[in-house]
């Protein structure tokens, strides 16, 4: 009779639930990294718009492009403002979505333990069981020639 582990059900459930959160860090993991190159993105956008409002400056322009110019510098500052926010929120997702991993990494890691011993367990067992045959199987050779 081989070895059954009884939790075997569970421990494949605890397995899957395990690898569906992994899936869902990832994810988040890609979303972080997105928001991250979009505010790397805005910061060289803000700092393109100053660079050229000072060039222009420097050469001179007209009041309504100076006015132009800042209201685009301030959307790009409120543009990076809500990536910023975003940025914020894609970090508390996945700290919270890497304490619902290691969660689910420990429930399964607990019952990957419980099939552990188990089996060595049933492995003693086995193999107490093999030794007593084999010493049963000498006594009666050993009774047999005597």
């Amino acid at each position: 009779m081989g070895f059954r582990f009884s939790l075997a059900t569970v421990l494949r459930l605890r397995e899957n639930l395990e690898h569906t959160e992994s899936l869902v860090l990832e994810r988040h993991y890609a979303e972080l990294a997105r928001v991250q190159g979009m505010l790397w993105e805005a910061e060289l956008n803000i700092g393109n718009a100053r660079r050229i409002k000072n060039e222009e400056l420097a050469q001179g322009m007209t009041g309504i492009q100076l006015q132009l110019a800042i209201e685009e510098e301030s959307r790009l500052q409120q543009h990076r403002d809500t990536l910023l926010q975003k940025l914020q929120e894609a970090q508390k997702l996945l700290r919270e979505q890497m304490a619902t991993y290691r969660k689910a990494r420990q429930k399964r890691d607990v019952l990957e333990e419980l099939r552990k011993r188990n089996f060595n367990s049933y492995r003693r067992e086995q193999e107490k069981r093999e030794q007593r045959e084999r010493d049963e199987a000498f006594l009666l050779r050993r009774k047999n020639r005597n």
